[in-house]
């Protein structure tokens, strides 16, 4: 579950979450072609969350698949495949159960042939990439997680197997409330923690995701050695924020909630405050998507 990274030049693409028109920009910026190529042999790698909440999530798992397939991709999993391999029903997944009430109405679903075929493809994926001087994780390169991720090939049996141990262990301790019950099934197993990262009780109850949350993230990257440099999506941070910690770089600038941005602006943007970003390596360069799509 632990895969050697690409050698060379790389491009390293944010959250895509079902928004293929900004991925076929980003390329575009990017100087690839659709079909992976770029003229100076650069090659991308994907950190995951491919999926939910943009317009067309099966166009972007074939798309991606077949640059894994070329050898010109590397993608890790995220925690919206590790769902859907779990089959859990989330807010902003029912486009693969043809539940269209779970999601925003605008959004491509998956046929039969395609929930295999996307299954399929995300039980391939590994949860890390490494090389001496970089790490691609979704979420969280935790160092005992990582350690335990490293021996397994099936991530589904491993995290169900985590989630069991936790229950066992939870069941002959002391009584906790839900919020230190879901904190321990959030901060004990490995998948978990590197697909999603370590979480703490929130200092108030507030809403994110689809739903009410009293657990919030921790911002682990904090006092991160400087080298080898780790790069992740997940946290979905604002456009004006710095993402860049030294030692880590976050490359999700929210593409993830350009669907409730189109609700304002339209199909064709100009998108603001949402953004899909690829960081450029070793250049350390951030590129992004065309803000204005329509005008290309």
């Amino acid at each position: 579950m632990i895969q050697s990274l690409f050698d060379g030049s790389l491009d390293i693409v944010g959250d895509v979450h079902g928004e293929i028109g900004g991925l076929l920009s980003l390329f575009e910026v990017l100087g690839y072609d659709r079909d992976g190529n770029h003229p100076d042999g650069r090659r991308l790698v994907f950190v995951g969350d491919l999926t939910d909440r943009g317009p067309d999530s099966p166009g972007v798992v074939r798309l991606v698949c077949g640059l894994v397939e070329a050898g010109r991709a590397q993608c890790v999993l995220g925690n919206h495949e590790l769902n859907l391999l779990l089959d859990h029903d989330k807010p902003e997944n029912g486009w693969f159960k043809d539940d269209p009430a779970r999601g925003n109405g605008a959004e491509s679903a998956a046929d039969q042939d395609t929930r295999e075929f996307v299954l399929d493809f995300f039980g391939s994926l590994p949860i890390g990439l490494e090389r001496d001087d970089l790490r691609v994780v979704h979420a969280c390169w935790d160092d005992a997680a990582i350690a335990v991720v490293r021996e397994a090939s099936d991530v589904t049996a491993l995290c169900e197997a985590h989630e069991a141990r936790i229950d066992a262990e939870l069941a002959g301790g002391e009584s906790l409330d839900e919020v230190d019950t879901n904190l321990a099934h959030q901060n004990l197993n490995p998948v978990r923690m590197t697909t999603s990262g370590p979480e703490e009780r929130a200092p108030e109850r507030h809403f994110a995701g689809g739903k009410w949350r009293e657990e919030q993230r921790v911002r682990w990257w904090d006092g991160l050695a400087a080298e080898p440099v780790c790069v992740f999506g997940h946290y979905s941070m604002p456009v004006d924020q710095p993402h860049d910690f030294g030692g880590a770089i976050c490359v999700d600038y929210g593409v993830g909630r350009r669907a409730k941005e189109r609700v304002e602006v339209g199909d064709n943007g100009p998108f603001v405050t949402t953004r899909l970003a690829a960081l450029r390596w070793p250049e350390r360069e951030m590129v992004f998507d065309a803000a204005d799509p329509g005008s290309r």
